[in-house]
């Protein structure tokens, strides 16, 4: 993903938070080669649970891709980490504009359940987070 998407996708994010349907429907307006606002924001989603399984289970850079996978799949939250982001990516691909809030949430729950929890205020925070890192190009 492009520095640009990630910002879309996390102010898509922000904006179902606080559900302003008004900036998801200016964030959904796109180009003629830019994403579908749901698609964008699944594949943020699966591209950062995949990110927090990756340093949760081989942040230390000690495992080969190999070993990483090999541990991920013996892992059932793993698993199901992996399996939630494929259904959200399936799900966003045939969707309309309008399920960007409802995908947007379900990608901010699965985030949350892996990081702090589910606690309100964690999400802005977070959300920052995520922004200074896109921004830094990390």
């Amino acid at each position: 993903m492009t520095p640009d998407e990630i910002l879309r996708a996390l102010a898509a994010l922000e904006a179902a938070w606080n559900h302003d349907d008004r900036a998801l429907a200016a964030l959904a307006q796109r180009g003629r080669d830019e994403p579908a606002l749901p698609a964008l924001v699944a594949d943020y989603g699966n591209l950062t649970l995949r990110a927090l399984l990756t340093l949760a289970f081989g942040g230390d850079g000690e495992l080969s891709p190999q070993e990483l996978e090999a541990q991920l799949q013996a892992d059932v939250t793993a698993r199901m980490c992996t399996s939630l982001g494929r259904t959200l990516t399936t799900w966003a691909a045939a969707a309309p504009d309008e399920a960007s809030g409802d995908i947007a949430r379900a990608v901010l729950d699965a985030i949350l359940n892996f990081t702090a929890g589910p606690v309100e205020d964690n999400v802005l925070p977070l959300l920052t987070a995520l922004r200074a890192t896109a921004l830094d190009g990390d």
